[in-house]
């Protein structure tokens, strides 16, 4: 409801990297807002590699105090719960 009172258009959620790919496959998001823990037990790293080999910026969203993720790998990530305006900010297309 937030991202879209911003006036974003909002698909998903996906709980799964299947799920994430299949919306992808769809239609190509300016950003996915992608967490590091999916359904059952899955963790989001292959998804957020497929989705930067498709160009598509990241914004990484956890509870985790210490996310591995090779640099570059997302534009920026936040720590829950993240702060509506930060998130926001996080979200808009940097030139």
């Amino acid at each position: 409801m937030l991202l879209e009172a911003q006036g974003a258009i909002v698909d998903g959620p996906a709980a799964t990297t299947a799920d994430a790919m299949r919306l992808v496959s769809e239609r190509i998001p300016d950003v996915a807002i992608v967490d590091i823990n999916l359904r059952d037990g899955e963790r989001s790293y292959e998804l957020i590699d497929r989705l930067q080999d498709r160009g598509i910026r990241i914004v990484v969203l956890t509870g985790y105090g210490d996310v591995s993720l090779r640099k570059n790998k997302a534009t920026v990530v936040l720590q829950k719960p993240a702060r509506d305006e930060v998130l926001i900010a996080s979200l808009r297309k940097r030139d």
